[in-house]
């Protein structure tokens, strides 16, 4: 019998959430996020012993390679680069999820060798929150076979033993034999990590974007900043342990002010359940958390590009990203102040300020508009009334933060620190809205995108779970509503999942009509039917399983 993955398992703590108030919504939000720092069931944590020294480990590679490129410099100003990304699908996927090439492993291979070329030394980092990716199983795979230059390093958030090891197509591993070859080489002597604390089950069931993305935000920042202060502090050493306690600081500031942040998921929520968008406006490194928070929100709860969306100062000048301007790809790469102006905005919309409440760059942009204004600050000023509808402060724990690591470290993370604060802000907001929207059933994303192997997986999931089918009978409705049609020919079954999910990808509301369709013994014609007829989809699930029940 297989075993649920965490990342992929109900939260108890949020089983309820969907029919909870704003307030209770943010309640059980930080229960969850609490998990992160405290731990899970008896699994390692953030702060376990382990993943304290691996990160020790790891910043102590990195710091030998920027010692070594600044003591060739010699001149610390130029500042050399010494980061690179990979990302599946390229820089469209800092906009607009593109879950696809995830599951192409050559693809990530290729990606690797080219942001590689020309080191002779480099740590890899392949995130993954539920070892599951085939893009990052390739090169970690490509890693391990060149141990000379590559020193691989493995993220995510389940244990070894609960990698995937489903077949990848047009490829001879899974990622748990990717996993097995890569403990084989640490055994045996081969310098390489497997970083996989355990921060529980995610508050909306699969939702990575959520714990996963800031455990792995947490990390990342924790390993590369201590690398960068102990190769630029001879005499003294970063905790990684007081870095971790700092950001579970942050968490708990934020949280303080949960009344005033479930007044925004309440608007918010009212905001697309009237037919508005959510609009996140700044200038700088806070407003692309705006950007990565509307990205997520089409494969997480089928929402439109336009529903949610963010805008950043200059666009592609703010954001620096590596292809540089990719607007002519199509207006939800448009991400200038100057792009945002070209939107007819309505009183059902909401437009968020992140933290420019001073700049008029960003208030010549919304001054005198219909929409809902809300300005989300941590600075000490009086907002002026005339312009927001509403205003909240969060007060960041520099007391503590000074405590635990130094004002010299707090200064030089205090945008990092402010980065996070503002993810788990966007995060509340856009969850709780989907809520309200009627888009989430108990704990479950249940109008999720089919975009992806992980999401092909996990809509069949959740038809097993709510419908309570056998696998093969939630395949079986699965591909009814993907191919639309009451009789899955031998054809079809035959296809490989890649072509399943290439059909899927367009369509909408795949996983609500199969359920609907499974529960009632209805035609796909007459699910979908049911499903526009009632556009809170929440409702129509909960409508069918009653009905069925009887």
């Amino acid at each position: 019998m297989s075993v649920t993955p965490i990342t992929e398992a109900s939260n108890l703590i949020s089983e309820g959430i969907d029919v909870e108030q704003p307030t209770g919504i943010v309640s059980i939000l930080q229960k969850c996020d609490a998990e992160i720092f405290e731990g899970y069931e008896d699994y390692k944590s953030l702060l376990h012993d382990d993943t304290v020294q691996t990160l020790e480990n790891i910043a102590g590679h990195i710091q030998d390679i920027l010692e070594r490129t600044f003591n060739e410099l010699q001149d610390f100003r130029r500042q050399p680069e010494l980061f690179r990304y990979c990302l599946a699908g390229g820089d469209k996927a800092l906009f607009t999820s593109q879950e696809a090439p995830e599951d192409d492993p050559n693809a990530g291979i290729e990606a690797l060798k080219r942001a590689s070329e020309g080191k002779t030394k480099v740590v890899y980092i392949g995130i993954t929150c539920g070892l599951s990716a085939p893009y990052v199983a390739g090169q970690l795979d490509f890693c391990l076979d060149h141990p000379d230059r590559f020193i691989p390093v493995l993220l995510g958030f389940n244990p070894e033993k609960l990698a995937r090891n489903n077949p990848i197509d047009k490829w001879d591993k899974t990622f748990m034999q990717v996993v097995n070859r890569l403990k084989e080489r640490m055994d045996s002597g081969t310098t390489a990590y497997i970083l996989n604390p355990v921060v529980g089950p995610e508050p909306i069931t699969g939702s990575s974007r959520m714990k996963g993305g800031t455990a792995t935000k947490v990390l990342l920042e924790t390993v590369c900043l201590k690398a960068l202060f102990d190769a630029t502090h001879s005499t003294e050493n970063m905790s990684v342990r007081s870095m971790i306690e700092c950001y579970r600081a942050v968490c708990d500031a934020v949280y303080s002010k949960r009344d005033a942040l479930a007044q925004v998921v309440n608007m918010a929520g009212e905001g697309l359940r009237s037919g508005g968008c959510i609009y996140y406006l700044g200038v700088d490194s806070l407003a692309i958390m705006g950007l990565i928070d509307a990205s997520e929100c089409p494969p997480t709860y089928g929402s439109s590009l336009d529903d949610v969306r963010g805008f950043v100062g200059a666009g592609y000048a703010s954001l620096k990203n590596m292809e540089g301007d990719i607007s002519p790809y199509g207006r939800h790469f448009r991400i200038s102040l100057d792009n945002f102006d070209d939107i007819l905005l309505t009183e059902k919309d909401i437009a968020i300020v992140i933290n420019a409440g001073t700049e008029e760059s960003v208030l010549t942009h919304i001054r005198g508009k219909q929409c809902k204004k809300f300005l989300l600050t941590f600075e000490h000023f009086q907002a002026k009334s005339d312009i927001f509808d509403h205003v909240f402060r969060i007060d960041m724990p520099l007391n503590v933060l000074n405590e635990l690591i130094g004002q010299e470290t707090t200064t030089t993370a205090n945008q990092m620190f402010r980065e996070i604060a503002v993810k788990w802000c966007l995060n509340a907001i856009t969850t709780g809205a989907h809520i309200l929207k009627g888009k989430v059933y108990k704990n479950i994303m249940i109008d999720v995108k089919v975009s992806n192997n992980k999401l092909y997986h996990r809509a069949a999931g959740i038809l097993q779970r709510l419908g309570k089918l056998d696998h093969d009978t939630a395949l079986e409705y699965l591909l009814r509503s993907i191919y639309d049609t009451d009789h899955v020919t031998d054809h079809i079954r035959d296809l490989p999942i890649a072509q399943h999910i290439l059909t899927a990808t367009p369509r909408s509301k795949i996983v609500p009509v199969a359920l609907v369709a499974a529960v009632t013994g209805s035609s796909v014609e007459e699910a979908r039917k049911r499903l526009d007829e009632q556009p809170v989809i929440r409702t129509a699930i909960v409508q069918a399983l009653a009905s069925a029940s009887k």
